[in-house]
């Protein structure tokens, strides 16, 4: 099977302690280059749900007093030095250097996508991890779904087995998660943390690695985000209903390898239509996902056309 090297992906996942203030953890974000302060103050609160105004109103209050920052003209943040400015990502369209070099490109990014099976949905309240699966995505290719039954050194509720069908004599004498953690660590590192929900398994994964002193830090890829975005067209964005969309098969659903690999032939469908629509590079998308109203309106053709999934060659696993 061939794996790919996150060192070779420029944007992608962080792993390391966890810095112990706000500013500390924005300067870790700012170093990877400028962001808007919608990006940079969901990724350093951690609140998905920021709205731009309150966003811009505390990335204003909690950057200014620091003379590393700098706001810069485009309104993004960035840590002051001179070179910063060139790297500002173009909200309008790519520029040149974007077009001519490598190190934004979608087809340079390296994806990591995300599944996990859990005892309930409040990791806050003790509930944890009884599988997780990370389909690598490069390149346009699932490069390798790695997949793992976690021991959540709790009982598995019954109705939680119902739907996943996990049950604690599957998991009993399987590795707790601080034993996979680095198997984990070294899937997600370098590239992109993508899932259908991506703030729920987000938080799982990082309150596991969290309970060894580990934390995750980079940038997140929401497929729900992505398809209510690029598929306005559908009025459920569901795993369910965007796979069905696609003519996508899922394996086994409310497994996390079954999930976590139609999650990835989803996301190569998304961003097929992203490159289509000129979102050809990461900031691109970012600024498109953190922007609503910077979508255009659709022609009647184009309105037409997007109905029916595109034709794609057959998905595989190399």
């Amino acid at each position: 099977m061939a794996l790919f090297s996150p060192a070779h992906s420029p944007i992608g996942t962080v792993v390391g302690r966890r810095p112990t203030t706000l500013s500390a953890r924005a300067a870790e974000r700012l170093a990877r280059g400028p962001l808007d302060a919608l990006t940079l103050m969901r990724d350093v609160c951690q609140v998905d749900r920021l709205q731009h105004d309150a966003a811009e109103r505390m990335a204003l209050a909690l950057l200014s007093s620091h003379e590393e920052f700098v706001q810069l003209p485009s309104g993004h943040w960035a840590l002051r030095a001179p070179s910063v400015q060139a790297h500002v990502p173009s909200l309008a369209g790519p520029t040149n250097s974007e077009s001519a070099g490598v190190t934004n490109a979608l087809s340079h990014v390296a994806f990591a996508v995300v599944d996990v099976e859990t005892t309930g949905v409040r990791s806050a309240r003790g509930d944890r991890v009884t599988e997780i699966a990370i389909a690598r995505v490069h390149a346009g290719d699932i490069v390798e779904v790695y997949s793992q039954l976690v021991n959540p050194e709790r009982l598995i509720p019954a109705h939680i087995t119902a739907l996943t069908q996990i049950t604690w004599a599957m998991v009993k004498d399987q590795p707790c998660f601080r034993h996979v953690a680095e198997q984990v660590t070294g899937r997600l590192a370098g590239h992109v943390f993508t899932a259908h929900n991506a703030a729920f398994d987000w938080r799982f994964v990082s309150d596991e690695l969290g309970r060894g002193g580990v934390r995750l830090a980079g940038p997140r890829l929401c497929t729900v985000r992505l398809a209510r975005v690029l598929l306005p067209q559908l009025s459920r964005r569901s795993l369910d209903h965007v796979t069905q969309y696609f003519g996508i098969t899922i394996g086994a659903r409310h497994r996390a390898a079954g999930d976590a690999e139609a999650t990835a032939r989803v996301l190569l469908r998304l961003l097929r239509i992203a490159e289509e629509e000129g979102l050809t590079s990461w900031p691109l998308l970012e600024a498109r996902l953190a922007s609503p109203l910077t979508r255009r309106r659709r022609t009647a053709a184009e309105r037409r056309r997007r109905a029916f999934p595109l034709p794609v060659p057959e998905d595989h696993v190399a």
